[in-house]
């Protein structure tokens, strides 16, 4: 009897960690995107950085500002939104409503410190990301990827605008 228990505790615990395997998210980090001189575009279907001028981008950073491709800034329809006192780990969908496209007047991502995904200290000059701000955008190709903004310096030189974060597609 305790045989029979125990073979199927086992079959239970193995359906269990494979249902959590396919269903886990593949998060990618990227560093030192360059955005203190120019727009730097970025596309998360290619995980890369595209040329000026494309059109396949999703998210565009310029300084402190964070962009999508839709609306004012682009014409590729994507969408976005910001999650405020949450985790990367713990945002496992995407919200059914509350997306925007920028407009000339507001971006979909608030800017400003602590509008958006930073803030701004004055004791050493310094951005800083705020803990617990997830952006979500709505990819042109409707797909949905939550960002987390790790840095705004690059760590070898030190360079203001040079963006580090992780995403993953829900």
């Amino acid at each position: 009897m305790k045989t029979r228990y125990y073979k199927t505790l086992s079959v239970v615990v193995l359906a269990l960690t494979v249902i959590k395997a396919l269903h886990a998210q593949e998060v990618k980090t990227v560093s030192n995107i360059d955005a203190s001189a120019k727009t730097a575009y970025f596309s998360f279907a290619t995980g890369k950085e595209v040329a000026e001028g494309s059109q396949d981008w999703d998210i565009a950073f310029n300084r402190t500002t964070i962009l999508v491709n839709g609306g004012s800034s682009g014409k590729g329809g994507a969408t976005a939104l910001l999650l405020k006192d949450t985790s990367f780990e713990t945002v496992t969908t995407a919200p059914e409503s509350g997306f925007k496209a920028d407009t000339e007047s507001e971006k979909a991502i608030p800017t400003g410190s602590g509008n958006g995904w930073y803030e701004y200290d004055m004791s050493d000059h310094s951005i800083n990301p705020i803990q617990g701000r997830i952006l979500i955008v709505k990819t042109s190709s409707g797909k949905y990827a939550k960002v987390e903004i790790l840095g705004y310096y690059n760590k070898s030189n030190h360079n203001a605008a040079s963006y580090s974060f992780r995403y993953s597609f829900l």
